[in-house]
């Protein structure tokens, strides 16, 4: 039996996952990274110590973890979720505290395995994963393998340079995907228009000030202006990265997921043509841009997937 993890920064969610994709149960803690990283890897280990109880067999954990990962050896190398996780081996800490092999991958490419044994990649070499949340992230399959790069960290997709004139980002660079296409990126957009659309809807859809893409998709749909204006920045970047990352990738399929994922009714129209804008002529047409079938599920069969890959791997 497999037990994936998805590791967030305010949550740790936590499911025993049959092999062929079954969700048995699930439970998910508060993460209190304020309280260090021991004490997230103690409530890390007593969850799955929990679930454990429910089957009469050996578990093998899957972990996918915001951040730059050390694949082999399960260190996080940096988490920009997870303050004081620098150089922390993750995957020690929970073999440790539980006895059960462990294995740690990023979120991003944890996701894309997920797709891969279960969702809409199943059966597909050739694909990339974008999850459009908080961030970011990323993860491509080339003839059926993860590409992690040399040293594990490879596949940062979200940090791909759309505008090099564009926004700062968080990475230190300029116009990066994730300025545009995130949850983060959209507020900014917004803060950066607030004075000359002050009357815009997206203030009004929330009481303490805490708007984001889902409010301003919701603004978007009653023919707000400022709402327009973001959604149509959101469209072109995420349409030129794709094209760009399509050139060298050449996938079958592009898969969106994530919480902005749901909201592809919007503007999956006007990304695709913006992609094609960027696309080489003799890859046009081939590869098709759809959003994850898994949902709410997709971190934790995701985080699933990385023991399966890892122990097909051995």
């Amino acid at each position: 039996m497999i037990l994936g993890i998805d590791l967030g920064g305010t949550n740790i969610k936590a499911a025993l996952v049959s092999r062929d994709g079954e969700i048995i149960t699930k439970k998910s803690v508060k993460t209190l990274v304020q309280e260090g990283r021991e004490k997230v890897a103690d409530r890390m280990a007593d969850l799955i110590k929990e679930l454990a109880q429910q089957v009469n067999e050996e578990l093998i954990i899957g972990i996918g973890s915001p951040g730059s990962i050390e694949r082999e050896e399960g260190i996080i190398r940096f988490s920009p979720n997870l303050p004081d996780w620098v150089d922390f081996n993750l995957k020690e800490a929970i073999e440790k505290r539980t006895g059960f092999t462990t294995y740690i991958e990023n979120d991003a490419k944890a996701a894309a395995l997920g797709e891969k044994w279960f969702g809409s990649a199943k059966g597909c070499e050739n694909f990339f994963v974008l999850t459009l949340g908080t961030g970011v992230g990323g993860g491509a399959v080339t003839n059926g393998h993860l590409m992690i790069g040399g040293g594990g960290i490879g596949g940062e997709l979200g940090h791909t340079v759309v505008d090099p004139n564009g926004p700062l980002c968080g990475c230190g660079s300029k116009g990066c995907l994730e300025t545009f296409a995130s949850n983060s990126g959209m507020r900014r957009m917004v803060m950066e228009f607030k004075k000359k659309y002050p009357d815009s809807k997206i203030f009004d859809m929330t009481s303490d000030g805490n708007y984001g893409a889902h409010e301003i998709f919701q603004a978007y749909r009653l023919g707000d202006r400022l709402a327009t204006l973001v959604v149509r920045k959101f469209c072109w970047g995420l349409g030129v990265a794709i094209g760009s990352l399509s050139n060298i990738f050449n996938p079958e399929k592009v898969i969106l997921t994530g919480g902005i994922s749901q909201a592809s009714d919007i503007f999956l129209d006007e990304v695709k043509k913006t992609a094609d804008e960027f696309t080489l002529m003799s890859i046009m047409g081939s590869y098709e841009i759809i959003p994850s079938t898994l949902r709410e599920n997709a971190a934790i069969l995701g985080a699933a997937s990385v023991a399966l890959e890892r122990i097909k791997e051995k």
